[in-house]
């Protein structure tokens, strides 16, 4: 047995989230068979690449189920960058770069997700990839193509700074699929707050899983319950629910 195969071995039984009861018992299986100099060599190796299938079978398990509580915890990101015309009049708004992170970094540190960049040359433009790990071992990348951002004023390097941390922003949307909303209206897209009756059927189901209010409100950009934005009542629902989910 080589030593790749021994190693992946050692990993799949190693407490943590892979463990699983029929990875286990292939691993016995394949665990004997090493030992048994009379076992044929293509049997064994159809073992292992069975244990190598299972492995990436839980790993994507693992991936998609902590993709959703990240998913269940991730609030909506302000648009604080601007763009304007020659005139100074705003043209568009956007969430920065540094906006996202401190949003998002602390929840990928918790979930166990982190981000790797790359780029190659393509036709038209550059290609951006992302990828996004779990600490499980699974990971997804995305790509997207984009022309040199030449916009007026600036030089070579700077429009390929602009350019990165375009598909920056993009592809950690894609894989995130963040909200970004407009700072003047906190979410609320015009629709206001929750009702009364649902302010407190939010506080009351957050104290049964015994979640902290302060961090609550924080977390959905709000001063009280009352002010939560109407179009976070939803989310804030499976947040609750997935800490209880979590609590049993």
């Amino acid at each position: 047995m080589t030593d790749d195969n021994k190693a992946a071995i050692v990993h799949a039984d190693s407490p943590g989230a892979l463990q699983r009861e029929t990875t286990r018992e292939v691993l016995d299986t394949i665990i004997r068979a090493s030992r048994d100099q009379s076992v044929d060599v293509a049997k064994l190796k159809d073992l292992l690449d069975l244990q190598e299938r299972l492995l990436a079978d839980q790993r994507r398990t693992s991936f998609m189920s902590a993709m959703a509580e990240l998913q269940a915890e991730m609030p909506q990101i302000a648009k604080a960058g601007v763009i304007t015309g020659q005139s100074g009049a705003v043209r568009n708004r956007y969430a920065k770069i540094e906006d996202i992170d401190v949003v998002i970094r602390p929840l990928l540190a918790k979930h166990g997700f982190s981000f790797s960049f790359d780029s190659e040359p393509a036709q038209g433009g550059v290609c951006f990839l992302c990828r996004m790990s779990h600490r499980d071992g699974h990971s997804e990348t995305k790509r997207l193509v984009l022309p040199l951002d030449q916009g007026a004023g600036r030089n070579a390097v700077q429009s390929m700074g602009s350019t990165v941390s375009y598909a920056r922003r993009y592809l950690l949307g894609m894989h995130l699929n963040l909200v970004t909303r407009d700072e003047d209206d906190d979410g609320r897209g015009g629709s206001g707050h929750v009702t009364p009756a649902q302010a407190a059927e939010l506080r009351a189901k957050l104290a049964e899983v015994g979640g902290s209010e302060a961090r609550f409100l924080n977390w959905l950009a709000a001063a009280s319950f009352e002010e939560i934005p109407a179009a976070n009542y939803t989310r804030a629902l499976k947040f609750i629910d997935e800490k209880r989910r979590q609590g049993k």
